[in-house]
Parts: structure tokens; sequence; C-alpha cells
């Protein structure tokens, strides 16, 4: 195993190195990375049980490996000619690599954020908040930026390379047009310390946001700018994520971020079939809920490290679905949440197959705040909320850490979709006994892509 994760963390290094060295077409710098990478890539290849499609780098030639499994040295020209055609298929195979890092922070948070907060229902943006500590590393050094970079799963010598994947994220992925994704990052520091333009010209250009100065004192003002500034950003899907008694002279950083997704199903519920059916809360028994049911094809299977099934349900026209993972025991959501750490969210249902499934889903809301500073200091995150160098960030000078890490996450499910696609319950023919998916007790679920998981939570409880 750790074999394995230091040959994906060199390579990925290396591809990093590669593509940051080709946007400037540093002198030399590209051709000995591409042929570094594509050498590094070839014991990859051959170390690791993967996808060779995911892995392949060919020409428009259909050659296999541009640089060559045999680390010949691409030329100057030869590169230029391939940039555009090689930055897409390295940018797939980044994402595939980010991703087993990011899904082990995805665990750990939702572990920490459960622990630490006494609500049955719970959700995160993993995706949200590492992107969000992204720009707080940018601006630290010494032991803080050290422990950002281990414990973020970042990856890269220097800054620039550590937090290009958000770039690059920014650049090519985008939800579709089935969903609506709404993200608000922003880092406000208090008035008198000043934000350093190089600072804000690298997270302008990585994350495409700013650092703003803010004078806490007045905390009525800074509060409705604060607000105004997430609702603008989220549609006035949130509109409020601090409030004037939480804001003091004593705040020197506050990382605000916020998120809000909703979509439309690929195969919408009809809702004449929803109706009144029993989930079982632990230790209370049955209440009735808002059920949706619906015949639909997914992927569907079981997972034996979780002792639970899987159904995956794509949103229309996106890359995007949500996972639900449902315990096979009704009591069995802590045992499921304390082994998560050993699946891959992003790959769970790789080995499944599209199956036709009755499936009952209940309708559900969550909006759900919480203050990250204890979860994040679980997971290792220390430094920054002690006495980190912010030398990056703002000018030496006096005490500057983070004071707080706020995150406000809503989600609403229902049988939205187009009515026209619907099948109702009446057409539905049960000759053949069809697989059933209820969701009938606690349950885990993920919104994700195949790169990033942008939610993960919880339901405990339904009314």
């Amino acid at each position: 195993m750790k074999e394995r994760t230091n040959i994906l963390k060199n390579f990925r290094e290396l591809v990093l190195r590669y593509l940051t060295a080709a946007d400037s077409f540093a002198e030399g710098e590209s051709d000995c990375y591409i042929s570094a990478a594509t050498s590094s890539y070839s014991v990859a290849r051959q170390t690791l049980n993967t996808d060779a499609d995911a892995l392949v780098l060919k020409d428009d030639n259909g050659d296999d490996d541009l640089a060559g499994e045999r680390g010949t040295t691409v030329s100057r020209s030869k590169m230029a000619n391939h940039l555009s055609f090689l930055h897409v298929r390295l940018i797939i195979l980044l994402s595939f690599l980010a991703g087993s890092h990011a899904d082990r922070f995805t665990s750990d948070l939702l572990r920490r954020a459960v622990q630490f907060s006494r609500k049955d229902n719970v959700i995160v943006s993993p995706f949200s908040v590492r992107e969000a500590l992204a720009q707080v590393y940018v601006g630290v050094k010494g032991s803080a930026a050290d422990e950002l970079h281990s414990e973020l799963h970042l990856t890269g010598h220097s800054k620039r390379e550590s937090v290009e994947e958000f770039r690059r994220f920014h650049q090519i992925l985008s939800p579709g047009g089935g969903a609506t994704l709404k993200i608000a990052n922003r880092i406000f520091v208090a008035h008198r310390f000043p934000v350093l333009l190089k600072y804000n010209e690298l997270v302008r250009k990585i994350f495409r946001t700013d650092a703003e100065n803010i004078n806490f004192l007045n905390s009525q003002l800074a509060a409705s700018r604060i607000n105004k500034w997430v609702a603008t950003r989220t549609e006035y899907l949130i509109e409020e994520i601090v409030q004037p008694d939480s804001l003091d002279g004593d705040l020197r950083l506050l990382v605000i971020n916020a998120i809000y997704f909703h979509g439309k199903w690929e195969i919408p519920f009809h809702p004449k079939n929803t109706d009144k059916s029993d989930f079982f809360i632990p230790g209370e028994g049955p209440v009735k809920v808002d059920m949706m049911h619906g015949l639909i094809n997914v992927l569907y299977g079981r997972t034996d490290v979780l002792d639970a099934h899987a159904v995956e349900l794509p949103y229309m026209n996106s890359n995007i679905s949500m996972l639900v993972i449902l315990p096979n025991n009704p009591n069995g959501l802590p045992k499921l949440e304390r082994n998560l750490y050993k699946v891959n969210l992003l790959t769970l249902t790789s080995e499944f197959e599209k199956e036709k499934i009755l499936l009952d889903l209940p309708k559900f809301k969550i909006e759900f705040k919480l203050n990250l500073n204890q979860p994040l200091k679980g997971m290792g995150i220390q430094e920054i909320f002690r006495d980190p160098d912010f030398s990056d960030l703002t000018s030496p000078g006096e005490c500057f850490f983070v004071s707080e890490v706020l995150q406000k996450a809503v989600i609403e499910v229902n049988e939205e979709g187009s009515t026209a696609a619907a099948a109702t319950m009446a057409g539905i023919s049960t000759k053949k006994r069809k697989p059933t998916f209820k969701v009938d007790h606690p349950f885990l679920f993920a919104i994700k892509d195949q790169q990033r998981v942008y939610f993960v939570g919880r339901v405990r409880r339904l009314d």
C-alpha cells in the first residue's frame, strides 16, 4: 500500500510540474518533466491495477504514450502541437489520482462532523472545505503550511504546484445543464491586516475569488456584508451564515464556505406515487414520511465492506449523481460510518451493473451549519488556529491566526423533474420480480461526480 501511494504521488507531482512548465513554456523544463512523468507513468501503469484506458496517453496517430514508455524526450515543437490535447488527457488522469487523496479527506471530515455535531441529520461538503483551506494554505508558511499540505492531501513541491489541481478543475469541469451547483468561498481578514497584492493575485487566478478586508468591530455591518456576499453567490438559496453576535474585535481571519446543490433526476419520480410510508428511527420505532416510489434502471449492488447495498441515481444532463448507501441492518449506520474510510466513494459503484429496481426513497431537506474548528483539529489541522506564519497573506505583525471556519450546506431531495418522462406505478409490470431498494431506515448519501465529492451526509431522523 505504501509503495502504491508513493508511486501515485511521484507520478502526479511530475505531471503537475509538466503542466506548470508547459503553461509558461519555460525553456527546457517542459520536455524534462514530460519525459520524467511518462517514465514514472510506465512504472505506475505496470505496478497499479488500474484501468489502462484511464492512464494511456496517446498522440493524434493513436500511438501509445506520446513520450513513449521508452522514456524518450518529446521535442519542443511536438509538445507545442500536442499541448492542448495533453492537457485534457493529463487532467483526466490527475482527476483519477487526486480522487483517491480527496476521498480520504471526505470520510474523515464526515466522521468528525458527526462526532462534533449533536444533530441527527448531517451534511458537509468535503470538496468545498478542502478548497477553502487550500486558500489558507497559500497564505501560510512553515509548519502550518506543511500541516495543511499533508492533511489536505495536496501534492507538488511549490505552493503553485500544490493548488494547481483547483485551477484545472475549475477550468474544465462543470456540473452540467440539469444541475445547479452554487459554491461560495471567501476569506475575510480583519481590516487592520492588509491583504498582500501577490496573495490576491494568486487566489484570483487559482480559485477565482479574493481575500477581503473587513471591520469585525462593526459586527452589524460586517455580518450584513458577509451574508449579502454569500446570498448573492448562491442566488439567495443561502441567505445567512453568520450573525452579528458571533463577530467581535478579536476575530482575525474568517473562512466562509457555503454550497448549495439542486438537481433534476434523470428519471424523475411521479408525485402521484408518493405516499406516507414508515421510516424506522433506531430506539424509537417507525414514523410516517413522504416516500417516493419508482421503477428505474440504475447502478445497483452490494458492498460487503460496508455491509450495505447502494444505488447511484444520476441527475439529468449532468455528470453528477447521488449515491445512496443503505445498511443491511436497520441499526447499522454507526458501523457503516466507522468503516467508510475503507472504501472510495468515487469508485464504489464501479463494479455495479445497471439494473431495473423498485426504489423507495424518502423526500428530505437538510439545512446544516457547523463550526469546523474542532473537526479540523481532530483531523490534524491545528497550527492555523494557533500562531501560524501568515506572511504570504499579510505583512508580519501581531499574532494572526484563523479564528473560525464555518460551513453551511443545504440540500433538498424530492420528485422534481420532467413529469412527461415519469412512469407511474400503475404501468409497472411485476411479472418478473425486481430487486427492491427500500430506504426505510437511516442511511448515508453522497453527491458526486467522477472526480469530486460535493456533499456527503447522513439521514437518521425524518418527520
